[in-house]
């Protein structure tokens, strides 16, 4: 395994996430994922691309991974509680 080589694909992955390309960056992330199952930041932006791409369940998911691996990660659990508050809710109407 390359570490240069997971870094690489988080940052380009972190470009697309900016640039709201979400399902290149799901992509780069998935990648990362496969070479480093172990990196509870990986799982958290592919979260990060879950969610933005509209698919909530995989994000809550990620999130869940993000904190069985590092169970100090504020920011997965509070994505994921904000998601699940989200899901829970009946769609209002505007």
């Amino acid at each position: 395994m390359e570490h240069g080589e997971i870094e690489v694909l988080l940052e380009v992955g972190q470009t697309y996430l900016l640039n709201k390309e979400y399902e290149q960056a799901i992509f780069k992330f998935a990648a990362a994922l496969k070479m480093n199952p172990h990196d509870p930041e990986v799982y958290y932006y592919l979260g990060l691309a879950y969610e933005g791409a509209g698919k909530l369940t995989e994000a809550v998911d990620m999130y869940e991974k993000t904190l069985v691996l590092d169970g100090a990660f504020s920011n997965a659990e509070i994505r994921r509680d904000e998601i699940k508050a989200k899901l829970s809710k009946p769609a209002q109407q505007k």
